[in-house]
């Protein structure tokens, strides 16, 4: 049995959530809080399997609370926003960068919630069983030399994270400077209605500007193309993004392996792949088909991942040429394409 401990600082909502839980099988509901600091007393007290946590609550509010739960006491926390403008999605992103793993729409009682609340459940019941790790300020660290390949360099960096990986994404991103010479093509699992505004907060924290690939454009140089929620993304022989509605047999929607193979496909060799914290296994297969046909290719190591499923996986299947902290990749990718 998941148990969850449900953080709202509105009564009537933490009610409709609460009874919403337990009707589900698989979940109880094993504690309700109204602030932060009560979220913070009950997780210590009541050990719950995941938290739904509240953005705006009196004295203490959801990102502190998860500040504090995840430096103290490492939980699995999804963050239940009130809606999806871009004030809400900046407080969401900063709650995944204290260390969050996902962020959700908060259901309402509405017929045409249904999905939401059906959103709602899944979500919870898949991150209750993410291990997730104590949230330390990263050290700034000397990334060692690498070796260089003489006879190509990347045409195209292409970046894939899931449960957690807003936070690692911009702190990569934010280091290119202005004048990067080559498209970078992101794909961050996150709930569709999410992603325009991460892509806004993203441009906040970087040099480069950062545009929502759309079907048929071509991946210039000098932006940051973000694939859209709820389309997989992958390029074709002509180098033109291609955008699918049909989910197919994949586990998310964008699939990481999906852009990865297609980039395979076009780039061979002249292109850089950087896989970082998420569960599952999307991108480890995809990222194995770049390095055999001579990609360089970057995953994120344990010790920094949030959750370290999917670097694992392309570390398992021998896709990943170099595995380096979260700190050093940035330096790692500069390097790689001849900016050091």
């Amino acid at each position: 049995m998941v148990q969850v401990l449900v953080v709202e600082d509105s009564i009537t909502t933490r009610r409709f959530l609460a009874d919403l839980i337990n009707r589900m099988p698989g979940l109880m509901v094993c504690g309700e809080a109204a602030t932060g600091a009560e979220a913070i007393e009950l997780a210590h007290e009541m050990r719950p399997n995941v938290i739904s946590m509240d953005i705006h609550m009196p004295q203490l509010d959801g990102v502190e609370a998860t500040k504090q739960i995840m430096t103290t006491l490492p939980t699995p926390i999804v963050i239940v926003s009130s809606g999806v403008g871009q004030r809400e999605v900046d407080v969401a992103m900063l709650a995944i960068e204290a260390g969050a793993l996902a962020a959700i729409e908060k259901p309402t009682a509405m017929p045409q919630d249904e999905q939401k609340r059906q959103n709602y459940l899944r979500m919870l019941r898949l991150m209750a069983g993410v291990r997730v790790i104590r949230r330390h300020r990263m050290p700034e660290i000397s990334m060692p030399p690498l070796m260089a390949n003489p006879k190509t360099l990347p045409e195209i960096v292409v970046i894939g994270a899931s449960a957690g990986g807003p936070g690692a994404v911009a702190h990569i991103l934010s280091k290119l400077p202005a004048d990067f010479p080559i498209p970078v093509v992101v794909v961050q699992h996150l709930s569709g209605e999410f992603v325009p505004g991460f892509a806004n907060w993203l441009g906040r924290r970087c040099e480069l500007p950062v545009r929502i690939a759309m079907d048929g454009e071509y991946p210039n140089a000098g932006y940051i193309w973000v694939a859209p929620g709820n389309f997989h993304i992958q390029l074709n022989r002509n180098g033109q993004f291609v955008l699918n509605s049909d989910k197919g047999n994949a586990r998310h929607q964008p699939s990481i392996t999906y852009l990865f193979q297609s980039v395979a496909d076009v780039f061979g060799a002249n292109a850089l792949a950087i896989l970082l914290t998420g569960m599952g296994d999307d991108g480890a297969d995809g990222m194995g088909t770049m390095r055999v046909r001579g990609a360089r290719t970057i995953a994120q190591d344990e010790e920094t991942s949030v959750v370290f499923g999917m670097p694992a996986a392309a570390i398992d299947r021998g896709a990943a040429e170099y595995v380096l902290p979260l700190q050093e990749i940035p330096q790692a990718l500069l390097a790689l394409v001849g900016l050091r």
